[in-house]
């Protein structure tokens, strides 16, 4: 009958893949073991050269005082332990000796032998595979001081006059098609407080890996911008070349898959490619927020959407001025002319928040009359780019500073420019004859935050 023969052939074939393959395997062990031992060798060789590769990069990385991901440690510790497979090949050699006077092979040996290198190089194949997969091996955790600059800003206070401003930049952000997005209005009107608000948020909603701030200055030095741009994504650019840091930064951005590139108070026009900074179709992921007082600026610049910042509402600018100078406006000699002061302030946040430091606790009316009457009284100089107004909120705030050594600091300050050390000004300040009761810098730079001098 069919039927039990054909039982009988699937009987037979079983019996087969149970006892004929395994036997035929293990024999293979036997005869084959100079092929395998081959193959374990040419294995071993692409496994040095993967490792070579690997810990030339891990070496580079702790150079730059980078953190090596877990999993290259781990891949590391595994090809470590792969000394075993080396050893076999040495002991290739003890299976070539022969028995009862080299008439007969070492079998047993080169059965052990085989069957380890098969196991050997697999294993050995997996690593291979594994190491392909590597996208990055190391990190560098972003400094202290810039984790702090992405949190909110202190006493942000959000207008109803710039939250259309706000919600259109993250908008912007947020759109796949735009990668160049410019915040352009007049000198003190807020627009570094709106972008460093928009960092602060877009770090929060997890829409970049990394946010960067960069702050610019009327005559920009690319090799400062580049330095401030690779400090703060912790890469170090050591090379004189302008095109060789260019290209090391461009290639450092390209590894973020999505980053946020603030230039803050453009004045002049900037080339992006020549700073390292990739453009649209060059990194998808990598999108600029400028931020200037010149609409056509930032259009000669590629900027896709543009948008802009007004001045305070009347409400807005006193609510901002009550605030900031306390209860005492609310006084009944005060209250009509603290008004009047802020209404001088044009609107300008920087001109009302500095005004309004200035006055606050000052509990005798004289001292606002006074200040009153110096906002009215027009500047004799002549600024093309600082409205009368703020000029006039900086100078009386200057006045106020009441300590001898505060107004040269003040000064100093103001013409060493953004980004200026604390070290170097208090350098200044001592060569200038300042703090001559302080023998030391040390002691120098406890005293000025309480003489209320702020960087600039």
């Amino acid at each position: 009958m069919e039927v039990p023969g054909a039982i009988a052939g699937s009987l037979a074939g079983k019996v087969a893949d149970y006892t004929v393959a395994p036997i035929a395997r293990q024999v293979g062990y036997l005869f084959n073991y100079k092929g395998k031992c081959e193959k374990l060798k040419a294995q071993l060789e692409k496994l040095e050269a993967a490792t070579q590769k690997v810990q030339q990069h891990v070496d580079e990385a702790n150079r730059n005082g980078e953190n090596i991901f877990e999993y290259v440690d781990t891949w590391l510790t595994k090809v470590n332990a792969k000394i075993s497979a080396e050893q076999l090949v040495e002991d290739e050699e003890m299976v070539k000796k022969r028995c009862f006077a080299g008439l007969c092979p070492n079998f047993k040996s080169r059965y052990q032998l085989c069957k380890k290198a098969m196991e050997e190089a697999d294993s050995i194949a997996e690593l291979l595979e594994e190491e392909g997969r590597f996208d990055r091996l190391s990190y560098r955790h972003a400094p202290e001081w810039m984790r702090m600059a992405m949190r909110p800003v202190k006493d942000y206070e959000e207008f109803e006059s710039r939250r259309d401003a706000f919600d259109g930049v993250m908008e912007a952000l947020k759109d796949a098609n735009l990668s160049m997005i410019g915040v352009y209005g007049m000198g003190g009107v807020g627009k570094t407080t709106l972008v460093k608000q928009v960092a602060s948020k877009a770090k929060e909603d997890n829409l970049f890996d990394a946010v960067v701030i960069a702050a610019l200055t009327q005559t920009p030095n690319i090799l400062n911008v580049q330095n401030e741009i690779a400090e703060k994504l912790g890469l170090e650019l050591y090379e004189a070349s302008m095109d060789v840091r260019a290209g090391r930064l461009r290639d450092r951005l390209e590894k973020e898959k999505n980053v946020l590139i603030i230039l803050d108070d453009i004045w002049v026009n900037l080339d992006l490619d020549a700073l390292g900074v990739p453009l649209g179709d060059q990194h998808m992921g990598c999108k600029i927020l400028m931020t200037s007082r010149k609409l056509d600026l930032l259009q000669s610049m590629g900027s896709q959407k543009n948008l802009a910042i007004e001045i305070l509402a009347k409400g807005e600018a006193w609510n901002l001025f009550k605030n900031i100078a306390g209860d005492i406006v609310e006084t009944s000699n005060i209250q009509s002319t603290a008004i009047a002061i802020a209404n001088k302030c044009a609107g300008l946040p920087i001109a009302i928040a500095t005004v309004a430091k200035a006055l606050k606790r000052k509990e005798e009316s004289y001292h606002w009359d006074d200040a009153l009457e110096k906002l009215n009284k027009p500047s004799e100089m002549n600024f093309t780019d600082i409205p009368g107004d703020v000029y006039a909120a900086i100078e009386l705030s200057y006045k106020f500073l009441e300590t001898r050594e505060v107004q040269p600091t003040f000064l100093l300050c103001s013409i060493m420019g953004h980004n200026a050390a604390i070290e170097d000004l208090l350098k200044y300040c001592r060569g200038f004859g300042l703090f001559r009761d302080l023998d030391t810098i040390q002691k120098a730079a406890l005293t000025v935050p309480y003489k209320n001098c702020s960087k600039r």
